[in-house]
This record gives structure tokens, C-alpha cells and sequence, in this order.
């Protein structure tokens, strides 16, 4: 929720938030209604996209790791944050440092 809380500061700074779930599409379709999330929330059912990105499973529990990715507009990622537990996330001021 602390992106949806903070989603003008992304906005503001004309960068795109997507958040990628391995639930199915009507699932992550249903949370992201639930919750009134105004960003992207796609589904990743297979892992296609997590695994892509070196994060899936790597705490061994068979889902993705909590993960940020700021990726340029060269398509490069620019800065990354894997989390080391389930509740291990950036908080919002550092993701906006780093936009910067």
C-alpha cells in the first residue's frame, strides 16, 4: 500500500509503476481492485518474468522475492533493491532518491 499511499510522487516524476504478481490474472485482477491500486498490478503466473530477473524462489520458499527494479528508458536497469525476508522492502523515499 505504500506505493498506491505515495503513487503522485511516481507520478510526478513521469515514472511508471508496475507491480508484478505470480497469482493468476483473475486473482491479481481482484487485488488490485481490492485494494484500489491505480498502477499496473500484471500477473507472472508461470514465473516467466521473476525468474528473468534472478528473483523467484530465492528464499526458498517457491515465490517470488520482494523486488524493485527502476529500469531506465534505455531498457538497462538502472537500480535494483531484492529483498533478504518476505517483509524485506525499500521504503518509498528511497525508491524516489534513486528515480532521481
Amino acid at each position: 500500500m505504500e506505493l498506491q499511499n505515495n503513487y503522485e510522487r511516481f507520478d510526478e516524476l513521469e515514472a511508471a509503476v508496475v507491480g508484478i504478481s505470480m497469482d493468476a490474472v483473475s486473482d491479481t485482477n481482484s487485488l488490485s481492485k481490492l485494494l484500489g491500486i491505480n498502477y499496473r498490478l500484471l500477473s507472472d503466473q508461470g514465473g516467466k518474468i521473476v525468474k528473468k530477473y534472478g528473483v523467484y524462489n530465492t528464499l526458498g520458499d517457491g515465490v517470488a522475492t520482494p523486488s524493485v527494479f527502476i529500469i531506465g528508458t534505455d531498457g538497462h536497469i538502472e537500480w535494483s533493491y531484492v529483498g533478504q525476508s518476505i517483509a524485506d522492502r525499500p521504503n518509498v523515499d528511497e525508491i524516489i532518491t534513486n528515480l532521481r
